[in-house]
């Protein structure tokens, strides 16, 4: 069952509009729950090893969806480069169905002091 993914996405209030605009690193399970979106957010797609100060300066995105896990690097890694490089929007991490999604979610959100994290499962 796919979450929906404004059901994740931090709102102000009671208003829980979709972003306007997300970075996709190295997620592809993110964007059928992306496109499922009214109205559809602009989608920019990174490989993590190209992620930098300028990327995010240039392409300003309202929320980051990346990988919980993928070989070579984890949502920890992304969100420790996030945090290096000064962004302070909202993360969304996919995953598959965990055994302790409670436990996982609260490991990325201490991980990111200040920055609203949550966790999306998906399948």
């Amino acid at each position: 069952m796919n979450i929906p993914f404004t059901n994740h996405l931090p709102s102000e209030g009671a208003d829980r509009r979709p972003p306007r605009s997300v970075l996709v690193i190295e997620a592809p399970e993110a964007m059928p729950l992306i496109e499922a979106l009214e109205p559809r957010p602009q989608v920019m797609a990174v490989r993590f090893a190209h992620l930098s100060r300028m990327l995010l300066e240039k392409l300003d995105p309202d929320c980051i969806a990346l990988p919980l896990l993928r070989p070579g690097f984890d949502a920890l890694h992304v969100i420790e480069r996030l945090m290096e490089l000064g962004y302070r929007g909202h993360i969304c991490a996919v995953s598959p169905p965990l055994p302790d999604q409670t436990m996982v979610e609260a490991e990325l959100r201490a991980a990111a002091p200040g920055i609203t994290v949550r966790l999306i499962i998906t399948g």
